[in-house]
């Protein structure tokens, strides 16, 4: 049905389109003859056009590869961790520069002792600085005690596990923590540099 009502109407403007093409024009009365006389400007000179053109381009940088990372998982300070080489302790530049040795085996300074064998064996935190267990300068032996229950009296403080193969050591003077080293289990420098 549809089809045949688009029929019709195809075929009445086709009718309609060629009744418009073939019909005759309809008789005018003839035009009057007149005289007149016309002075002509010459024609204005053709307005300049200024076409601008603007092209965008879309640059597409390919995706950057993800660097390769290295996780660093020694007990440490910041980027300076148990175990580096010399070379390494000093490209942290938390070693400082002003490493000494004593006898050959290794270099220390008051942030840090590197043995050769061994590499970093002792790290001195800043005063400014908590352990992971928040014994910071300032806690009390109380403290230390009781988030280290195994914390031994060493020297002139107390050394507590920090894992299989590092310690906490904590100076204390009246009472108070004054000083924190990181220490390695395993270190053959003099005890002067730990």
């Amino acid at each position: 049905m549809k089809n045949a009502v688009k029929a019709a109407l195809i075929a009445a403007l086709a009718v309609a389109g060629a009744a418009a093409c073939t019909s005759e024009p309809t008789p005018s009365a003839a035009p009057a003859t007149t005289t007149t006389s016309t002075t002509t400007e010459p024609a204005p000179a053709p307005s300049t056009s200024v076409v601008t053109e603007v092209v965008t381009a879309t640059v597409t940088n390919p995706a950057k590869q993800p660097a390769l990372v290295k996780t660093d998982t020694r007990v440490g300070y910041g980027a300076l961790k148990l175990g580096m080489t010399l070379e390494e302790a000093k490209a942290t530049g938390l070693a400082g520069t002003d490493l000494v040795t004593h006898d050959g085996v290794c270099w220390a300074n008051e942030r840090v002792s590197v043995s050769e064998q061994y590499g970093v064996v002792r790290i001195s935190l800043p005063a400014g600085v908590s352990t992971s267990t928040g014994i910071g300068v300032g806690s009390t032996v109380d403290d230390v005690k009781r988030v280290h229950p195994d914390a031994s009296e060493y020297r002139a403080g107390l050394s507590a596990t920090l894992d299989a193969t590092s310690h906490f050591n904590f100076i204390i003077n009246s009472g108070r923590v004054v000083h924190i080293k990181i220490g390695a289990n395993t270190a053959d420098c003099v005890m002067a540099d730990l």
